[in-house]
């Protein structure tokens, strides 16, 4: 498990209320009093070159350069399939469905402010508040700050986050932690 304040950083892919994906604090080392959170009141946008609504199987899919963005918080990925509750609970293409999982694949990047977390693929469950980021090379940084790993587990209500590495030897998680400067040095 890594440092407990670098978990709150791993918070760091957050604040999108129907993508939702983890926010963090202000540096990696420092400051663990924000944590993760949901700010489900501000907008969220989404766009990509194509949007295909499958009312029958209660998905949305946007594909090609799809931009993901809340307040200072966006996702870049090459598809993001939206799945959500059908039937009595409305439809998104009306925008009354309730979100269940989103599902991130080509290539994902998730950039707020300083931080950003990059990774394969990557997933979120509405209803546990966990979110997955995979891939052969999972990066997690802010400033000079870098964990790596195969795969990041985030669960927002707890604020506690996993690093794994990817199962070979000599794949182990790691992070390289920068000093501080004192007095602005």
């Amino acid at each position: 498990m890594i440092a407990r304040p670098l978990l709150r950083r791993a918070a760091l892919i957050a604040t999108l209320p129907l993508l939702v994906l983890a926010s963090a604090a202000d540096t990696i080392a420092q400051d663990s009093t924000t944590g993760l959170r949901i700010d489900s009141d501000k907008p969220v946008q989404v766009e990509g070159d194509t949007l295909e609504v499958l009312e029958d199987q209660s998905r949305a899919i946007f594909s090609g350069n799809v931009r993901v963005s809340q307040d200072a918080t966006v996702l870049r990925t090459g598809k993001l399939v939206i799945h959500y509750a059908g039937g009595s609970e409305g439809s998104i293409a009306a925008g009354g469905s309730k979100i269940r999982k989103l599902e991130a694949t080509g290539g994902v990047n998730i950039q707020s402010g300083t931080q950003v977390a990059t990774g394969d693929t990557g997933t979120f469950d509405m209803g546990t508040e966990v979110l997955v980021l995979t891939g052969k090379r999972v990066t997690l940084s802010d400033g000079g700050n870098v964990a790596t790993g195969c795969k990041l587990t985030v669960a927002m209500q707890s604020g506690r986050a996993k690093l794994t590495g990817c199962g070979d030897a000599g794949s182990r998680p790691t992070i390289l932690l920068q000093p501080q400067s004192v007095g602005g040095n």
